[in-house]
């Protein structure tokens, strides 16, 4: 009787030892699965960061090159209420920041009208 309950007992041990390495090895899985998650997300986060910093400095580095010698440049002609004035703006079309702001005749830009000739008639020239 006795040997009975000591074999019970063993068996009981040994369940509850394979129970205790099963969780510890659930344990562990779960540990390895969110270290690598986050470690995908940090991966991600810090190449966006790098990308936009890397952005940045390229655009202030243009900025400071003079990047309207280059013609990326947009004009904006608005005429005033007076009609004969207008506002004209000259931006960069990188960084749209203006190059030039000033107040100047609106026909100062527009071609001259040529003189047109009558057409006349000649024979075989």
């Amino acid at each position: 009787m006795i040997s009975g309950m000591t074999n019970d007992l063993s068996k009981m041990g040994a369940v509850e030892a394979r129970r205790g390495l099963r969780r510890l090895r659930e344990t562990r899985t779960r540990f390895l699965h969110a270290t690598i998650a986050s470690s995908f997300f940090v991966v991600v986060i810090g190449a966006s960061l790098f990308l936009g910093a890397v952005m940045v400095i390229g655009t202030i580095h243009g900025i400071s090159a003079g990047s309207a010698a280059d013609g990326r440049t947009g004009r904006i002609a608005r005429a005033l209420r007076d009609g004969t004035l207008c506002h004209y703006m000259v931006f960069d079309n990188r960084t749209a920041q203006t190059v030039e702001d000033r107040i100047g005749r609106c026909d100062e830009n527009k071609p001259k009208p040529r003189k047109e000739t009558p057409a006349t008639f000649t024979w075989g020239r």
